[in-house]
C-alpha cells in the first residue's frame, strides 16, 4: 500500500489489485456456464458453492498457477474476491481439497456437459480429431495411490511415479473434447479399443447425436491395430495413422517404385520457412488389409516419401552402423589379450554391442578359433544395406476414409502436432506438473481442473483466430498481465475502485472480440455471474 500526501488530506491511501488477463478468460467461463453447471449436478449448501470454487480454481490455473496452500495469498492481491463474491478467508486449502472430493463422482459427466456446451456455443468442428497420450510425473512416494506408478516417462523422469493422460482435440483450434486419466504404467497399445468406445459414447449424447457425426480420428501408430481398425468400421468412425514397422508395411513400401513416387508431387507444405531447394513430398496409394478376429478388412495406405525423413533415416543408419563397427573394432583390437583370450567372454561382448542397436544385423560377423587363438572378421552386408536404402524416406499412412485425397491425407496427418502442443500447454503455462496431492480422487480432480483450464485456453485461441487475431492465448494473456485496478481510499474510509487505463491496442483487442473492458471487473458491487 502506498501512502499519498495531498494538500487537503482527502486521499488517505492507494491500493492496487491485479486484474491481469481476467478480461480474456472470464467471458469464456461465463459462456460455458461453469458455475451453474457444477451447482446443478453437485448441490452444495456451503457459504461458497462448488461452482464458485471451480471457477476460482480454474482462474488461478489460468492466471497464476499456485498450489492449494498458496491460493489465499494470490487471491488477496486480485480483484477476484469482489468479482466472485468470495472472501480471502473463505479460500483455504482444506475447502479446495474437500471440493475435489465432492466433485470426484461427477467429474466425467461435468466434463461432458461443459464440452457439449462449448461445442454448441463455439460451433466447434468435430469432423477431424487428434488423439494422443502423455505422462504427468509426481514428486513423492505415493505408496497408497492406485493411479501413480512407474512407467514409460515422456518427461524423461523414469525416477518418479506418474499418471498417463489421453486427450482428443479438434483439428481446428486444438480444443480438447475428451480425456481420460490412466495409471502410470498403462501401455499405449492397450488404449485404442476402449478409447474408440468412449468416443462413440460421447458422440451419442443427445445434444451431439443429431449431427450424425462420423469424425476422422488421427493418431500415431498405436491406433492402427487389427482390432481398432475393425472397431472404427463397427463404430462408423474414420481413422488415419502411420503403420508400425514390420514385414507387412515393408512389403507395401517396396511395392511402390521410385518412378511412381516422382509424379505427381503432393501439395503439402510445412509452415516453417523453407529453403530454396526444398523437395516436395510424394505419395502413392496402395491397398491395406488387416485381419482382426472378426474377419479381414481392406482399406488404403498412402505410401509417402519425404526428403527430410530420408536424411534422418540415413543419419540414423550411419550413426548406428558406426557405433556397431567401432564396437567390433574395439573387440578386435583386444582379441587374445587378458579376458579377450576366452571365446565365451568375447561372445558376451559381441552380444552387449547388439543390445539396443538394430543395425548389428546388417553386418557379417565371424568369430573363429579356440581360446587364445581367436580371429574376428566383420563387414557390412551390401545386399542388406541396399535393400534398406530403397526404403529411405518412406512411410505409410493407413486410413478407411475413402473420400480423402493423397494431399488431404498428408495435410491432416501433419496436424497431429496440435495435440502435442496442447500437452506442452498443460505442462507449461498451466503448470499441471509436478503435482503434490496424495489421494487419487484429488489427483483426478486437479487434472480435471487443469483440463477445464486448457479448454478455456484453447477456446480463447479459437475465438481470437475466428476474429482474425493470430496471437496465441499465452501471448494474449501476457499482454494483459500488468493490468491492475486501483483502490482510492478516502480519509472518511470510503473506497473508490478504478481500473487502470488500457493502451489503445489492448482496448482494441477486447473490442474486436466484443468482450467487456477491465472496468467490468473493477467494481465493488454484487459479484458477477
Amino acid at each position: 500500500m502506498e501512502t499519498i500526501s495531498t494538500p487537503d488530506g482527502g486521499i488517505r491511501s492507494l491500493q492496487t489489485h491485479q486484474i491481469g488477463a481476467l478480461p480474456w478468460v472470464y467471458p469464456i467461463l461465463a459462456a460455458l456456464e461453469v458455475r451453474r453447471t457444477v451447482n446443478e449436478l453437485v448441490a452444495s449448501e456451503a457459504d461458497v458453492d462448488l461452482g464458485q470454487v471451480v471457477v476460482l480454481r480454474v482462474l488461478n490455473r489460468l492466471l497464476a498457477p499456485q498450489p492449494l496452500y498458496g491460493i489465499q495469498d494470490w487471491l488477496a492481491g486480485t480483484v477476484l474476491p469482489e468479482v466472485l463474491g468470495v472472501t480471502v478467508a473463505q479460500a483455504y486449502d482444506n475447502r479446495f481439497g474437500r471440493a475435489l472430493d465432492r466433485l470426484h463422482p461427477q467429474l466425467g459427466e461435468l466434463w461432458r456437459r461443459l464440452v457439449s456446451r462449448a461445442i454448441q456455443v463455439y460451433a466447434l468442428d468435430l469432423t477431424v480429431l487428434h488423439w494422443d497420450l502423455t505422462s504427468i510425473y509426481f514428486e513423492g512416494a505415493y505408496v497408497a495411490s492406485q493411479l501413480a506408478a512407474c512407467g514409460y516417462s515422456r518427461d524423461q523422469r523414469p525416477d518418479t511415479k506418474q499418471i498417463n493422460l489421453e486427450v482428443d482435440v479438434t483439428h481446428e483450434g486444438a480444443v480438447p473434447i475428451l480425456y481420460q486419466v490412466l495409471t502410470g504404467n498403462t501401455a499405449d497399445i492397450s488404449r485404442p479399443f476402449p478409447h474408440l468406445t468412449a468416443l462413440r459414447d460421447f458422440l451419442a449424447r443427445p445434444e451431439l447425436a443429431e449431427r450424425h457425426l462420423r469424425p476422422l480420428l488421427i493418431s500415431d501408430c498405436k491406433l492402427i491395430t487389427a482390432e481398432s481398425v475393425w472397431a472404427c468400421h463397427e463404430h462408423h468412425l474414420y481413422y488415419l495413422g502411420p503403420l508400425a514397422d514390420g514385414t507387412a508395411i515393408e512389403a507395401t513400401l517396396r511395392s511402390v517404385t521410385s518412378a511412381e513416387l516422382v509424379a505427381p508431387p503432393l501439395t503439402y507444405r510445412p509452415q516453417r520457412p523453407l529453403p530454396a531447394d526444398w523437395t516436395p513430398y510424394q505419395g502413392v496409394w496402395r491397398p491395406f488389409t488387416c485381419a482382426p478376429s472378426h474377419g479381414p478388412v481392406t482399406d488404403r495406405v498412402l505410401v509417402v516419401w519425404s526428403a527430410g525423413k530420408e536424411r534422418l533415416d540415413i543419419q540414423k543408419r550411419q550413426a548406428g552402423l558406426k557405433r556397431w563397427l567401432n564396437h567390433l573394432a574395439h573387440i578386435q583390437q583386444k582379441l587374445n589379450t587378458r579376458r579377450y583370450k576366452q571365446r565365451a567372454y568375447v561372445e558376451q561382448r559381441l552380444a552387449a554391442g547388439r543390445t539396443g542397436n538394430p543395425y548389428h544385423s546388417w553386418g557379417d560377423v565371424q568369430l573363429l578359433g579356440a581360446d587364445g587363438a581367436l580371429t574376428l572378421t566383420f563387414a557390412i552386408n551390401r545386399a542388406t544395406l541396399g535393400a534398406a536404402q530403397q526404403l529411405d524416406g518412406r512411410y505409410g499412412l493407413a486410413t478407411n476414409a475413402e473420400h480423402l485425397s493423397a494431399d488431404q491425407t498428408l495435410t491432416l496427418f501433419k496436424g497431429q502436432d496440435r495435440v502435442e502442443k496442447r500437452f506442452r500447454t498443460i505442462k507449461g503455462p498451466l503448470l499441471v506438473q509436478p503435482l503434490f496431492v496424495h489421494h487419487d480422487r484429488r489427483i483426478e480432480g486437479l487434472v480435471w481442473i487443469s483440463l477445464l483450464a486448457l479448454l478455456v485456453w484453447a477456446l480463447l485461441e479459437h475465438t481470437a483466430q475466428q476474429h482474425g487475431l493470430t496471437e496465441t492465448a499465452d501471448r494474449l494473456c501476457q499482454r494483459f498481465a500488468p493490468v491492475q485496478a486501483v483502490d482510492v481510499i478516502w480519509a472518511d474510509g470510503t473506497v473508490d475502485r478504478r481500473a487502470a487505463e488500457l493502451r489503445p491496442e489492448q482496448a482494441q483487442l477486447l473490442r474486436t472480440l466484443g468482450w467487456p473492458q477491465p472496468t467490468s471487473y473493477a467494481h465493488l458491487g454484487p459479484p458477477l455471474r
